[in-house]
């Protein structure tokens, strides 16, 4: 079976708000106006989405809804990677970021805000559960997700209503019960969230791929070595961005 890719439904006006701060990240601004707006493509909604949906929750869950920031909040330059569940993901967060990592974020040159960034259905759902987990375990849970690019081929390829049992997979060591996991993957509230994050994405760097590395002046849509991450990282650490 092949994947869905994920297409924005209408969410609530205050889960766009909770998240319109975002829209400042690596200086830049958009109208608060342009956040709070509904997506406006009406085309069909496919049938498995529509039977998917109908299984989502308006229960209070309590979830994370903090931005993943390392580093030093006065570092001198800020940078924004855009997450998905993404072979490209995978290969740019265990084989390029470590050392990305320690030479500047851990070196306090530069913070690196981490935005998730839903690119099917199955992704939104995974997602979405991993808002439940200790904010502190949050990183390490995106990570994890994508330590194995084979775990996410699996997921994507299977019915959207068997998602929760791949994810889980994942997720069972975090602290988090099964049943609230489930309630979690498919809950109004974090699903809306994480849409609002993914709009002011696109709305903000006009990217709909993940990974797009921001830096300063700089937009890497899915980067093609870690040498050209540095040189964006360099140019603004010269331009004091």
């Amino acid at each position: 079976m092949s994947s869905t890719p994920y297409r924005p439904m209408k969410i609530s006006r205050a889960s766009r708000l909770r998240t319109a701060a975002l829209a400042l990240l690596a200086g830049a601004w958009m109208p608060l106006a342009a956040a709070q707006e509904a997506a406006k493509d009406e085309a069909p909604v496919p049938p498995d989405v529509l039977e998917l949906t109908a299984t989502f929750n308006d229960e209070a869950i309590p979830f994370n809804d903090k931005l993943i920031t390392l580093g030093k909040a006065d570092a001198p330059v800020s940078a924004v990677l855009v997450f998905g569940l993404s072979g490209d993901t995978t290969y740019l967060v265990n084989r390029w970021l470590p050392d990305i990592v320690a030479k500047y974020v851990d070196g306090g040159k530069m913070k690196l805000t981490v935005i998730e960034f839903p690119l099917t259905w199955h992704d939104m759902q995974a997602l979405a559960g991993f808002r439940c987990v200790a904010p502190e375990k949050h990183w390490e849970l995106l990570q994890e997700s994508v330590k194995y690019p084979q775990s996410a081929w699996n997921m994507k390829k299977d019915g959207l209503l068997n998602t929760p049992d791949h994810v889980w997979r994942i997720m069972k060591s975090y602290g988090v019960p099964r049943d609230k996991a489930e309630k979690c993957m498919r809950n109004n509230a974090i699903v809306g969230h994480i849409e609002a994050q993914r709009q002011i994405v696109t709305d903000t760097w006009k990217t709909l791929v993940a990974p797009t590395f921001i830096v300063g002046g700089t937009i890497l849509v899915n980067p093609s070595s870690p040498g050209a991450m540095e040189e964006a990282i360099e140019a603004a650490l010269k331009g004091g961005k």
